[in-house]
């Protein structure tokens, strides 16, 4: 696709560099399959045991795709995507751009209700879901098509269908935000335009074939484009922690320098609470809220390039990027390549008019990653995407208003200051949140702020709501310092009254910070009357527990009956620092974010402390084994070896020898030895069956529950059982009567050794 060029480009528009070559007419689903034909064999995933190569990911994509094609599926349409976070659900992304449709993703937490709200809207005619969702979609009235079912293996005969030409103005994905109506709205961003996003942003960042990139985004947040389908641009290996750990500030930063990860994607907050540097990461690229220059500074080094993007979901993900650099001032950078940005004045009743550099006003973008509008809401897409009177060519024939606030500074940088509906009226005075937050970030030991305006007892105030950088100090964080320091800079009426301390900003789904929910919370000295007390903890798990949230919830009641996330408010990060304030205190090292999630009651939690409290002290008596015994089990272990990989080629090397033996000489019959070779291989399958039962018995027996030394007899026995049983080809019984059976057969040992 050619782009047309004016000669004369305004002064006061701030262009990227022109690249005419990213723009191309082309789909997601081109992308993938090259990698796939350029690097088959290179790893596309890898989540724990699990690995996937490009190759693997175009075959299985391509199964599900052609099953979705059979159905009717195919460009134009809209596809609802609601799948538990994992291969399989980037799988089946995949399959639907190879259909040349489009997805509308929502996450595994979304409600059926909302879900069948947005699929209505985008007149969806199916949903690709998964088994685990089987008991939610009741409500979904659409074709269903389940994940594991698109997987199956075809049957001889099948032929796969392929999509016909898909023009790059088709569909890509449509992404819902929350509408001011109460209703959510849909973004539908067209082939053409994320695909020259994912080569313009990636023209900057350089990500190549040879990272590792973790995912980590939800796919209903458009940032994880940048972790995804950059990868699958240049065929680069995507690495998918657990779930547990994403919110983890001790354990994801371990587990991504243990898994080699070299790119990370991530909203500054997330970055701020790890708890160590990663020191594989060559590429940081943070985006989705202000990042605090603590950040940069906690962790630039050389050899690493840490970003800044800036850019709204109907811009495609991104439209600016910045590079930062301790000791520099952190903006939004400048446009991607054919991109630009301008700031227009925000007095509406004059008409659209430009202003020059310096001036603040509202942000507007330019560019071919512009979105065609929302979904049939005619009113708010005039009213957001107007036509561009300063364009040079079709590329940026049209503007969108961001409704951030920001000036383009002389030097080109662009300084984004908040939104323009944050505007709020105090003393009479009209004042500007982002300028109060970006003032009270640039203070020492400050890291994420929002500021809102609230009404207590009728008054009117300014409340600052910060979390400190790692090592802040009291005296950094107290409110006569801060309140000191901010007067310098603002007037009187603009300086907070409260300055609340947090561990961790409260967030949307989008990795933005919840608004709502800080307006929600109480303030850490409440007034007189306004809060309950709070139950008097009891047990030890109590008092630690009781402290914990009295930090991640200031002036907040904390009872045992409320449930962690809707009572309290907490989230991901909130879970991650409790559990990391427990882990404090030896006695409650087995806490987990995920034992949180699972009790998520107070009082339910508290009991888990205590339980596990117990537990942990009987094992703090525990005595390693003698070094000897370590050794003679290990010898035993290694006697049995050839055994046991003679078991496991048997069912291989039978059927060989069969066909062998039976061919070769003159008048031999081949369609014979296959018969024999086949039935050579029931045989042995059988066999196997037969000898994990009666090697179970004959060396196990049937062993009682019961506590055995390590590495003792007792242990052997049941270690050898156990890898006889692991050589029968149990997955052949997955599913049907015969499993039962054979679960019985196993006896004793399944119970007491499982």
């Amino acid at each position: 696709m050619k782009n047309s060029i004016s000669s004369t480009q305004h002064p006061d528009i701030l262009y990227g560099p022109h690249q005419p070559e990213l723009l191309r007419d082309e789909i997601l689903a081109d992308l993938l399959e090259a990698s796939a034909q350029r690097a088959p064999d290179q790893p596309a995933f890898v989540s724990g045991a699990r690995q996937l190569s490009y190759r693997e990911l175009d075959e299985q994509a391509s199964l599900a795709a052609s099953r979705l094609i059979d159905s009717g599926i195919g460009p134009g349409d809209i596809v609802g995507l609601w799948m538990p976070r994992g291969i399989d659900l980037l799988i089946m992304q995949a399959a639907i751009a190879k259909t040349g449709a489009a997805w509308l993703p929502v996450d595994e937490d979304t409600p059926a209700e909302r879900l069948l709200v947005c699929m209505t809207d985008a007149g969806s005619p199916a949903l690709v879901a998964s088994e685990r969702m089987r008991e939610r979609l009741g409500s979904i009235t659409q074709p269903i098509h389940m994940a594991e079912h698109l997987l199956l293996p075809a049957t001889d005969g099948y032929v796969l269908k392929r999509r016909g030409v898909v023009p790059g103005s088709a569909p890509a994905y449509v992404i819902y935000t929350s509408g001011s109506t109460g209703k959510p709205k849909g973004i539908l961003i067209d082939q053409r335009s994320i695909c020259h996003f994912l080569r313009s942003e990636n023209a900057v960042l350089g990500v190549r074939a040879d990272d590792r990139v973790y995912q980590g985004f939800s796919v209903a947040f458009d940032m994880s484009f940048e972790e995804i389908w950059i990868s699958y641009l240049v065929g680069a290996t995507l690495w998918l922690g657990p779930k547990e750990a994403a919110g983890d500030p001790e354990a994801l930063p371990r587990l991504l320098a243990e898994n080699g990860v070299t790119v990370l994607h991530a909203v500054p907050t997330l970055l701020s609470l790890f708890a160590q540097d990663v020191a594989s990461l060559r590429i940081i690229n943070l985006g989705g809220e202000m990042c605090p220059e603590a950040v940069v500074e906690r962790f630039s080094r050389p050899g690493r390039v840490m970003f800044n993007t800036y850019g709204p979901t109907e811009a495609t993900v991104s439209a600016s990027l910045a590079r930062m650099e301790p000791g520099r001032t952190i903006t939004i950078g400048d446009p991607l390549p054919n991109y630009g940005l301008l700031v227009i004045s925000t007095e509406t009743d004059k008409g659209l008019q430009i202003l020059p550099r310096g001036d603040t006003g509202e942000l507007c973008i330019t560019g071919p990653g512009l979105s065609a509008g929302y979904l049939g809401r005619a009113d708010l897409t005039a009213e957001k995407f107007l036509p561009n009177p300063w364009a040079c060519g079709s590329d940026d024939a049209r503007l969108y208003r961001t409704g951030d606030l920001a000036r383009i500074e002389p030097d080109g940088q662009v300084v984004c200051l908040g939104r323009t509906d944050d505007q709020v009226k105090i003393r009479g005075f009209r004042v500007e949140l982002g300028e109060i937050e970006a003032v009270l970030a640039q203070q020492d030991g400050i890291g994420t702020t929002a500021v809102l305006l609230r009404k207590d007892d009728g008054i009117d105030r300014l409340v600052a709501y910060l979390v400190p950088t790692p090592g802040a100090t009291d005296e950094q964080l107290a409110s006569a310092t801060l309140r000191t320091a901010l007067s310098g800079r603002l007037p009187p009426y603009m300086v907070p009254s409260r300055f609340e301390v947090l561990a961790v900003m409260p967030r949307l789904t989008s990795g933005k910070i919840d608004r709502k929910a800080l307006k929600a919370m109480a303030l850490s000295a409440p007034l007189p009357g306004d809060l309950a007390a709070s139950d008097a903890p009891e047990t030890a798990g109590e008092t630690a527990l009781f402290a914990a949230l009295a930090q991640l919830f200031p002036g907040q009641p904390i009872r045992r009956e409320q449930d962690f996330f809707s009572d309290l408010g907490g989230h991901s990060f909130f879970a991650a620092r409790l559990a990391s304030a427990l882990r404090q205190d030896p006695r409650f090292a087995h806490m987990t974010v995920g034992d949180i999630y699972q009790k998520r009651q107070v009082g339910a939690i508290a009991a888990s402390i205590d339980q596990g409290a117990g537990t942990a002290a009987m094992e703090a008596d525990w005595t390693p084994p003698p070094a000897v015994r370590r050794w003679v089990c290990g010898l035993a272990q290694l006697a049995v070896f050839p055994l046991l990989v003679t078991l496991r080629m048997a069912q291989w090397l039978a059927p060989f020898f069969a066909y062998h033996s039976m061919t070769g000489a003159p008048g031999d019959s081949v369609p014979r030895a296959v018969a024999a070779a086949i039935g050579v291989f029931l045989l042995a399958t059988v066999m196997e069956f037969v000898l994990a039962i009666g090697g179970k018995w004959l060396v196990a027996g049937r062993l009682k529950p019961g506590s055995y030394p390590l590495w003792g007899m007792t242990y052997y026995r049941w270690w050898l059982a156990d890898r006889l049983i692991d050589g029968a080809p149990t997955y052949l019984l997955a599913g049907s009567s015969l499993y039962t059976w054979w679960l019985r057969l196993l006896g004793a040992k399944m119970a007491t050794m499982s």
